[in-house]
């Protein structure tokens, strides 16, 4: 195995999953499944990767999957995620099939041809694209398989068996997907002549999804973990900082990485950036107690003068934060030292500030538009975790007798 630093792996390597087209969460997932690793190089004091260190690691995460402590995905997911890593550091890159950039169905070359232009009608976000591309491959193919060379002669009836059968093979967050991008598959084709009806009716009906409610850590928990903050170091300067834009905004990690000097308006009072995840342009107001948290750390933590970034390292080399991992390191530690039970999801904090507008009775239209968010439905998470007024429309038992049993 060629000798690369270990601090010189993991930014390239972001930077290469990236670029095979992985989702922002599947980017974490494998930056996660190696931090650990590279972490136990770091505890044997090893500057290099060494593969007898990477075989004690493979062993552990083996060991624990036959001990129960693990399931068989997550165990399948670490040790493809390390062999992807391994690669990397061998070869600068990753060049093994990737299924997100390509399609494992054949289409006759009429279906390709669509397929090429609707997916080339737009500026799509990487992962709407992939999310396209799937379900157009996936039904062009089933209609190959029913007789099809092209869209002659496909109709109402072949849609709903397609939908049907997707039904007996999908979860119902996955046919929802189907049936929406069908939807925008034939707005597309209805407006360039090449099908007789856009079927909105058809794939207008309602599916409802499972919607998991995550946690949100209460105001009390978060104003104890600021204030456990060591604001005289470096490190709790930039924690400060970091925890102060994740609970008052509700940035997510990946903004936080990115915020660069010059989306601080200090005259105006503003905080301008690009969303990662929805490309969004978003104006933010830069609060008294953010703004002073940003003035506390710049001033008196940040060394890397050369940098446009805000956040850095705090060691040698002080160069730019390259994985929005550190930032749910940092939301960690922080939990930690203030005595909170808490997991590395620095989203909790956005989560909380959504729940706590949601609870003072902030209307869904602007707390959506404080968060950035495209469609007001994202709010729908946070009023979920507003207990309080979610207790407001439960329905009393007056009137309904007991019925079965012993009653």
């Amino acid at each position: 195995m060629e000798q690369k630093r270990i601090s010189d792996l993991l930014p390239g390597f972001e930077t290469a999953l990236r670029a095979w087209g992985l989702s922002a969460s599947s980017v974490l997932y494998n930056l996660h499944c190696c931090t650990v690793m590279l972490k136990m190089h770091e505890e044997r004091g090893a500057e290099y990767l060494e593969r007898e260190i990477v075989a004690d690691y493979t062993t552990s995460v083996r060991k624990r999957y036959d001990d129960g402590e693990i399931g068989r995905v997550y165990h399948n997911n670490v040790m493809r995620n390390i062999n992807r890593f391994l690669e990397y550091a061998e070869t600068g890159k990753i060049v093994r099939e990737n299924p997100r950039k390509g399609s494992r169905y054949t289409l006759t070359p009429e279906f390709e041809r669509i397929a090429d232009g609707y997916l080339a009608s737009g500026q799509f976000h990487p992962n709407t694209r992939n999310d396209m591309r799937w379900v157009v491959h996936k039904y062009f193919s089933w209609l190959t398989s029913q007789g099809f060379s092209d869209l002659n002669g496909v109709g109402v009836q072949q849609l709903q068996q397609f939908l049907v059968d997707c039904a007996k093979q999908l979860t119902w967050g996955s046919v929802y997907d189907v049936k929406l991008h069908l939807r925008k598959l034939y707005a597309y084709l209805y407006e360039t002549n090449q099908s007789v009806s856009p079927f909105a009716a058809l794939l207008s009906f309602r599916i409802d999804r499972e919607v998991k409610v995550y946690p949100s850590l209460p105001q009390d928990d978060i104003a104890k973990m600021l204030s456990s903050i060591n604001r005289k170091t470096a490190g709790g300067k930039r924690a400060y900082a970091v925890m102060t834009l994740g609970a008052q905004l509700g940035l997510r990690a990946c903004d936080v990485v990115a915020l660069k000097l010059t989306d601080i308006d200090w005259v105006n009072g503003e905080i301008k950036i690009r969303q990662a995840k929805t490309g969004r342009a978003v104006v933010l107001p830069l609060t008294e107690s953010v703004g002073e948290a940003l003035r506390e750390y710049i001033l008196g933590a940040r060394r890397g003068a050369d940098s446009k970034y805000i956040f850095e390292r705090l060691k040698a080399p002080y160069t730019p934060l390259q994985s929005a991992v550190t930032i749910g390191e940092i939301y960690r530690d922080c939990c930690k030292a203030a005595g909170i039970g808490s997991t590395k999801r620095f989203h909790t904090l956005r989560r909380s500030l959504g729940t706590a507008m949601s609870a003072s009775g902030v209307s869904v239209e602007t707390g959506a538009q404080v968060l950035g968010d495209g469609q007001i439905n994202s709010m729908k998470q946070y009023i979920y975790a507003d207990s309080k007024h979610l207790k407001m429309c439960a329905l009393p038992f007056d009137g309904i007798a007991p019925t079965g049993g012993d009653a």
